[in-house]
């Protein structure tokens, strides 16, 4: 295995990356950020019981202080949040984040939504875990959000309170879960934004796909919130494309995820555990509750769906099945509305994990609808493409939310 592959699996970066209507108050820790103790990180941490999903999505309820370990910015406070949201398939649920507001900027009022990349489909693997431990990488990404003197908010999308699963990839939930984070965000006890703040979108790979949808979704979803601008890298558009590209090759981790998180989403019709053999029910087991870089990671590399499956199955085969087709039509985000508001959008040149492909065609097609939309090729590949694109998505988003103008590559 390359040095390069070897680490864009083992670094963790790998698909990395409105007014609600009065309800009850939600529930606050009593803890001020003076006293504020970090957050268990078991997956038994009785915060993460989720409650009833009540009120309108975006509703806060439940919040408690948070000590992350960030050093070198702007001072600051984190509250851990539950919020209510809508799953991809429009039932009510409630999902997990972190939001941080800086105490001293002119720009709090502004929010940057962070759609984080891959986690991992444990419990413990969720952001808002892992920044009370000091794991996370997309504290990277909130420092530079921090620095701008913006309002930071980082979902950790559905599935990771008790007794959840992840529904990793699914584009329609993790936009929910973005944008839903957004309205909440005014609720949270220190808040220095309102309902009509304005609103920025952000991510890298997975994040990038959660980013992108969101940015496709909010003026349906949410027309209550002021979305100024988005700025996503590595954005895996379409997952058949995606899963065939990994299925059978050395980060065929990432491919098994997505089919797991989907079934999730969709369990009517990815039907995943009827379909497992022994082997595919142990990994499966395995990959459920360990977060990326985990042994899963490389022992299922060079593997395939077919490895997996009771009769033999080929992922070609299943993505063939009429139900499998329509979730994977259902989440291919180039047939869904284009963006209309500024998106800037970075890809790897050498990307071994999300095929450039992938990137050009979804630019084409936005650029095509009207968009205002740039595309930058990075020298670089999966992981390190993250990291090359952090201050491009900040000068673009910067620019955005000083109504400077951007320059689109149409």
């Amino acid at each position: 295995m390359s040095r390069r592959l070897t680490l864009a699996v083992l670094t963790a970066g790998a698909l990395a990356v409105g007014a609600a209507p009065a309800q009850a108050a939600p529930e606050v820790a009593d803890l001020t950020p003076a006293t504020a103790v970090p957050a268990p990180t078991t997956a038994t941490d009785p915060f993460y019981d989720p409650p009833a999903a009540t009120g309108e999505p975006g509703t806060l309820l439940r919040s408690r202080p948070a000590a992350v370990p960030l050093a070198g910015v702007l001072p600051f406070t984190a509250q851990t949040v539950l919020y209510t949201s809508t799953s991809a398939t429009g039932e009510p649920q409630v999902v997990s984040g972190t939001v941080f507001t800086p105490t001293l900027s002119a720009q709090a009022g502004t929010v940057l939504t962070i759609a984080p990349g891959t986690q991992g489909l444990g419990p413990q693997c969720a952001p808002s875990k892992q920044f009370v431990a000091g794991t996370e990488y997309e504290l990277g990404s909130v420092a530079a959000g921090l620095a701008q003197g913006w309002t930071v908010a980082v979902t950790d999308y559905d599935g990771y309170l008790n007794g959840g699963s992840p529904t990793y990839t699914t584009g329609p939930a993790m936009a929910h879960a973005v944008l839903d984070l957004a309205r909440a965000v005014s609720a949270v006890p220190g808040a220095r934004s309102t309902d009509d703040s304005p609103v920025l979108l952000q991510g890298y790979s997975q994040g990038g796909g959660g980013a992108a949808w969101a940015a496709s979704l909010a003026p349906d979803y949410a027309p209550d919130l002021a979305v100024e601008g988005a700025a996503v890298g590595g954005v895996p558009a379409d997952l058949g494309a995606l899963a065939q590209g990994l299925d059978g090759g050395p980060a065929a981790y990432f491919g098994l995820l997505g089919v797991i998180g989907l079934d999730a989403a969709y369990p009517d019709a990815i039907r995943l555990d009827e379909r497992l053999n022994a082997r595919g029910q142990q990994v499966v087991a395995q990959l459920r509750g360990e977060c990326v870089g985990g042994a899963g990671t490389l022992s299922t590399a060079f593997t395939s769906v077919a490895d997996y499956t009771a009769d033999g199955s080929t992922l070609e085969q299943l993505l063939a099945e009429p139900d499998i087709a329509a979730v994977i039509s259902e989440n291919d985000l180039a047939t869904r509305p284009v963006p209309t508001v500024p998106i800037y959008q970075s890809h790897a040149a050498a990307d071994e994990i999300v095929a450039l492909g992938q990137a050009q065609d979804l630019h084409a097609t936005w650029c095509a609808a009207g968009a205002t939309t740039r595309l930058d090729l990075l020298p670089a590949e999966h992981v390190t493409g993250q990291v090359e694109s952090l201050p491009l998505f900040g000068a673009w988003l910067g620019a955005v939310s000083r109504g400077l103008p951007v320059v689109p590559s149409c």
